[in-house]
């Protein structure tokens, strides 16, 4: 946490497979609680799917709306572009890091379970892609709390 206190990211880019389930509910949450930067969501399939029923019902009763978003598929331009990007798991940050060289560029690449002031043993943000109600209502409140946690770094950030 220090380290992203320290980089003050303006550019935030969250990360997950499809963009259809965690890292939309991410980036809607943390533009609610970053007002003044910049974030975007983006996966690594294709672009043009519509959220699963489940995650806009459950993103609804927690005040975000997933109803009309469409994956992006992650871009070069979307890399260069972050200061800090936000991925879920092991497989998707060695992706971004390999990209990044590749670019040249060196933004900020963290994982967004490791805000979980809870320390739970697993870093990763579990897909509940295809999962039932209490998976989609498991991740999104650790999404919201590892969301908080950031904000709240980056709000102490000099």
């Amino acid at each position: 946490m220090a380290r992203v206190a320290l980089h003050a990211p303006r550019r935030l880019l969250v990360v997950c497979l499809g963009n259809i389930c965690r890292s939309p509910y991410a980036e809607r949450r943390l533009r609610e609680l970053l007002p003044g930067r910049e974030v975007r969501s983006a996966g690594l399939l294709e672009a043009g799917r519509a959220c699963p029923g489940l995650a806009v019902s459950v993103g609804r009763e927690r005040r975000i709306d997933l109803g009309e978003h469409r994956s992006v598929r992650l871009s070069d331009e979307w890399i260069a572009w972050a200061d800090l990007v936000l991925v879920m798991n092991r497989s998707q940050a060695a992706e971004i890091a390999a990209r990044c060289r590749a670019l040249g560029v060196s933004p900020l690449i963290e994982w967004l379970g490791d805000f979980d002031p809870g320390r739970p043993a697993r870093r990763a943000l579990r897909d509940p892609f295809d999962r039932d109600r209490e998976v989609f209502e498991a991740v999104y409140a650790r999404i919201d709390v590892c969301c908080r946690t950031l904000a709240g770094a980056l709000a102490a950030a000099p």
